[in-house]
């Protein structure tokens, strides 16, 4: 283990469209050869992480300021460790998991075990061997702390010569003890009692505590490699799965399914908060990113959908601050499938409004962005960025505080027609903006955006509320002038300008 301090602190202005460096700000770029795949944010707001540099693993500390420190375990001669999951234990320390590989081209390989203790000195480690009949265990991980003892999903990969790709992915289910003791370990197989022998190596599975039993949860591909709710007893036996399932779609429509889900939280003590993809069964080439409230049978009882004209959305992650602020990250390209891939941040609320947004670099690739929340309500984004997949990547970290994202108060309300005064009033407009929303066909998901004279959209909201006028709070908005346009899926409904005083 090598620990070297690095201070990095960069840029008195963000790339990001838009925004204003303000004294909390702070970007911080790490080395090219970084790849950070987790971590999480201590009260101190001190940023935690793991990954790789190089071949070895690699743990970032990251300070309140964006400077940073670096500690490195060396991979084993001729090959590679990458770690993959951080967790917090009660002593202090940390426990983290990873995997020991060949190459980088095959990304199967043996499991690695390291303890930490506060000052990041190792306490133990460990290699474990995969299951006999299987080639290794990939990326694909979630972990969750179940009443002190640490439980870790991992895919893992066997070869099946007449399969497509010649071999096939399984969960695998391992329980640790906090000194990295392996206490249960179990490969989900196609054979009775376990009708999901079909973990698919995606980036979204989680882990998560049963509010009501000692059961755990797995949100992944289950069952005919679908989108699935997993429950599992403390000795990973399944006692329920459920397909995740949008009960929301009206029947005769066209079913559309998800993919990728991700679930951040319990929205109350029946129903999570999932991000997830969205996409038609039959048209399949236009996905976009769904919020939505899914209770405890995978069913999506209430959401929210953002989809753009021309161009394809995929739900990357979620993070949670409080009740009014959560995070929601997309990747985002046109409808041509071509590079390049830029992420987009939204900032919603726990009744699933979309106060605000934010755009990064839409002329780079972008690769595993990452959200943490901070205990003030603002978020650290880290996002690996390059010209070409899997090459130049350069990982940058960002802290933003919740107010960079123009959370502009939006209301929809009737007013007698003699009080509308223009289409869009009072022009020049200083605190609140009415825009006259009368002649709109009606359509349960208008949409609203505010773009300055550069281009960034500064808020993309859904209108919700009947009324004939349509009011935007714009006192926050800088000084100039800007483009609103009120839109469904289809089309643009209502376009104007107007001047910010």
């Amino acid at each position: 283990m090598k620990t070297t301090r690095i201070y990095t602190l960069l840029a008195l202005l963000l790339m990001a469209g838009g925004v204003t460096m303000q004294g909390q700000q702070w970007e911080t770029v790490l080395p090219d050869s970084v790849s950070i795949s987790g971590g999480f944010i201590n009260e101190d707001n001190t940023t935690e992480l793991v990954g790789c540099s190089g071949n070895d693993g690699a743990y970032f500390r990251v300070f309140e300021d964006g400077q940073y420190e670096t500690t490195t375990f060396p991979a084993p001669e001729g090959k590679q460790l990458v770690l993959q999951t951080l967790t917090p234990l009660d002593n202090g320390g940390y426990f983290i998991s990873g995997r020991i590989m060949t190459n980088r081209l095959n990304d199967s390989g043996e499991l690695k075990i390291i303890i930490l203790d506060d000052n990041l000195n190792v306490v133990s480690e460990q290699t474990l061997q995969v299951a006999e009949g299987f080639l290794g265990l990939t990326d694909g991980a979630a972990v969750m702390d179940d009443d002190g003892t640490i439980v870790l999903l991992k895919t893992a990969r066997r070869e099946m010569p007449n399969y497509q790709g010649g071999y096939e992915s399984r969960g695998a289910l391992f329980r640790f003890s906090q000194s990295g003791d392996n206490l249960n370990c179990r490969y989900l197989l196609a054979d009775p009692p376990d009708p999901i022998c079909y973990i698919h190596q995606i980036r979204n599975q989680k882990l998560m505590n049963d509010p009501y039993s000692d059961q755990i949860i797995a949100v992944c591909a289950g069952r005919n490699g679908l989108q699935s709710l997993l429950y599992f007893d403390y000795d990973f036996n399944l006692t329920n799965n459920y397909f995740i399932d949008d009960i929301s779609i009206p029947e005769g429509t066209t079913h559309k399914y998800v993919s990728d889900p991700y679930v951040g939280y319990w929205y109350n003590a029946n129903e999570m908060l999932l991000v997830a993809d969205q996409q038609d069964t039959v048209v399949h080439n236009k996905p976009h990113v769904l919020i939505g409230r899914m209770n405890r049978e995978g069913e999506i009882v209430e959401k929210v959908e953002i989809n753009k004209q021309d161009t394809l959305m995929y739900a990357s992650c979620m993070t949670y601050a409080n009740d009014s602020t959560i995070y929601v990250m997309a990747d985002c390209h046109t409808e041509s499938y071509l590079a390049p891939y830029y992420p987009q941040l939204y900032l919603i609320n726990k009744e699933l409004e979309i106060l605000g947004n934010m755009n990064f670099w839409d002329n780079l690739n972008c690769w595993s962005p990452i959200i943490l929340p901070i205990n003030d309500g603002g978020c650290i984004v880290l996002i690996e960025q390059s010209l070409l997949y899997y090459e130049d990547r350069m990982p940058i970290i960002m802290r933003f505080a919740r107010e960079d994202f123009n959370p502009i108060p939006c209301s929809v309300k009737e007013v007698p027609q003699k009080t509308i005064k223009a289409l869009a009033y009072p022009n020049p407009a200083k605190d609140e903006l009415n825009i006259d929303i009368s002649g709109l066909p009606a359509h349960d998901e208008h949409r609203i955006q505010l773009i300055d004279a550069l281009g960034h959209i500064c808020m993309d909201r859904i209108i919700r509320g009947k009324g004939n006028v349509l009011t935007v709070g714009v006192a926050s908005l800088p000084v100039g002038m800007y483009t609103y346009q009120i839109y469904d899926n289809k089309k643009t409904l209502s376009l104007g300008k107007f001047a910010k005083q």
